[in-house]
């Protein structure tokens, strides 16, 4: 593995920005990136993340997938679940790249470890009372 990082800063995982800490699931963020530019067409800060979240949370996805792909609605939803569950902030809350490839390729007998992930988006939301940290986290800032 190397010790440097020499590519653009959006496809690093936080915690080699903040702490040059690179592991294997700093592999996985940069993949789960790629994942979710692939599917909104868009470079990932045209999304920030938390709105790319907020737009899972709210089912509304069509809003933000490129309109080139012809998919069912299912099948991209799960393809955007992958690439969020790559993009958790920490790294212990990223799947490994065997679990990744097992998502993709349909071959895991479990389902997609969505609900922690869920909690985690709607926690942020909810305990958030600052309308500016609301809307920063992809909240509505004028909601409880």
């Amino acid at each position: 593995m190397a010790n440097t990082c020499t590519c653009d800063r959006r496809y690093v995982a936080p915690e080699y920005t903040s702490f040059a800490n690179m592991s294997t699931k700093a592999d996985v963020y940069s993949l789960g990136v790629l994942v979710l530019e692939t599917i909104t067409g868009t470079p990932e800060f045209m999304f920030p993340l938390k709105y790319v979240e907020r737009k899972w949370l709210d089912g509304t996805l069509s809003d933000i997938i490129d309109p080139r792909i012809d998919i069912d609605s299912s099948s991209i939803t799960r393809f955007f679940e992958i690439g969020l569950l790559c993009v958790q902030k920490l790294a212990k809350d990223r799947p490994t790249m065997e679990e990744v490839v097992g998502m993709l390729l349909g071959s895991l007998s479990h389902s997609l470890p969505v609900s922690k992930m869920r909690a985690r988006v709607t926690g942020e939301c909810s305990n958030s009372v600052d309308p500016l940290i609301r809307y920063i986290n992809g909240c509505n800032p004028l909601r409880g």
